[in-house]
């Protein structure tokens, strides 16, 4: 059998975790098929292949463009595939083999959550990401999400959906960047001072999209200083773009830049590398997350496998990922986030045991079992070989 796999977004944050790992694994555990792995420019020279199964083809169409509709499909044509899977949303619509795709959220199917809507291109962009999604749902073989929630959205909100063909397959935490844990707190002291870190501190890992929920959050940590004291910082891991840009502008509205770090303006690219996200798991008294609405939310437990003790988003998803491991709070109530940050901030036996229920949540997650899941999926989508 001879898969193809769009990696373009193979050094991405987010997808592109999880198309690294999911390739890391697939190459540990399937010495049979043949893997055509789709790469741009950048990407092959962060992908090194290990099985001699994998072999790399170059493609540079950026996605979401036309190119990508339009010229990429004759390069996955030109692969003579059995089966290919897109790792996103954005399958070619001019493509019509074998696919299995990978719908991660339905955010962008939110209008209440995506920023600038009243553009004249949000229209026009919200039109054409329905068309695909459309094709991205109807088309392929199997689709696979990462929770429960997920399938259930898009059971209820793509019409003619067809609920046998979508597969739960949890992620999990990267194992190459647990290896860059450190124990050795005056290491990890002397890196965060390098980052203007130089007090207990709240961490939070990710974007700054408006469904992130950053303004709340900063609201909360305001009120968290102001009504009960406290005296450390919050750091935000995330890179620095427009969003990021704008939250800055916020706190910076608010008089917090020395409480509030932006921890990826003291990087050499604007982005956090996995070593200093070690760093910062290694040195956070606490981890807090307040987004509205996600996929599956990967952040969260890295955290807890780094030993970290987690303040989540009361949201279907988290319900579903993280049972009772993490302490909840309503991502709509500034007043609830500042209680629960400083009950966290309060009570080291809650962090304990949380830090102790957190190590035992990560255990049921793996990538490597995603990527066993993921092999039984395109086995089933290839076993009729007659089947269009």
């Amino acid at each position: 059998m001879k898969i193809g796999i769009d990696a373009r977004l193979y050094t991405n944050t987010g997808i592109g975790r999880y198309i690294r790992n999911l390739i890391t694994e697939l190459e540990k555990v399937d010495n049979e098929d043949d893997y055509i792995i789709f790469v741009t420019d950048e990407g092959s020279e962060k992908y090194h292949p290990k099985n001699p199964h994998f072999k790399k083809w170059l493609t540079n169409f950026k996605e979401y463009t036309f190119s990508e509709q339009t010229r990429l499909p004759m390069e996955f044509y030109k692969a003579k595939l059995d089966l290919l899977h897109v790792p996103h949303f954005n399958i070619p619509l001019l493509y019509n083999g074998k696919t299995v795709v990978t719908i991660h959220d339905l955010i962008m199917h939110k209008n209440e959550l995506n920023e600038d809507r009243s553009k004249g291109s949000f229209n026009y962009k919200q039109m054409a990401y329905k068309q695909v999604v459309k094709k991205a749902i109807k088309h392929p073989k199997k689709i696979i999400v990462p929770s429960i929630k997920v399938k259930n959205e898009i059971v209820e909100m793509i019409p003619n959906a067809d609920e046998s063909k979508i597969v739960v397959t949890y992620e999990g935490v990267d194992n190459h960047l647990l290896q860059y844990k450190i124990n050795d707190e005056k290491v990890v002291r002397t890196r965060l001072e390098e980052m203007f870190i130089r007090k207990q501190y709240f961490l939070y890992v990710g974007s700054a999209y408006p469904h992130k929920n950053l303004d709340n959050l900063i609201v909360a940590f305001k009120e968290l200083m102001e009504t009960y004291k406290y005296n450390g910082q919050m750091v935000f891991a995330g890179k620095v773009d427009r969003f990021s840009q704008r939250t800055a502008g916020y706190v910076h509205a608010l008089h917090l830049d020395d409480n509030i770090i932006f921890a990826a303006k003291y990087t050499e690219d604007n982005i956090v590398t996995d070593n200093d996200l070690a760093y910062l798991y290694s040195g956070a008294m606490a981890y807090v997350f307040p987004s509205l609405d996600e996929g599956f939310s990967i952040t969260p437990l890295e955290a807890q496998a780094f030993g970290v003790p987690v303040v989540l988003s009361d949201i279907t998803t988290h319900r579903e990922v993280f049972g009772d491991s993490v302490l909840y709070f309503d991502p709509k109530s500034n007043i609830d986030i500042t209680d629960k940050m400083y009950q966290i901030y309060e009570d080291a036996g809650l962090r304990d045991r949380l830090i102790q229920k957190g190590f035992e949540n990560v255990k049921k997650y793996s990538w490597n079992n995603l990527a066993r899941e993921t092999l039984k999926i395109y086995e089933s989508c290839v076993s009729n070989h007659n089947d269009k």
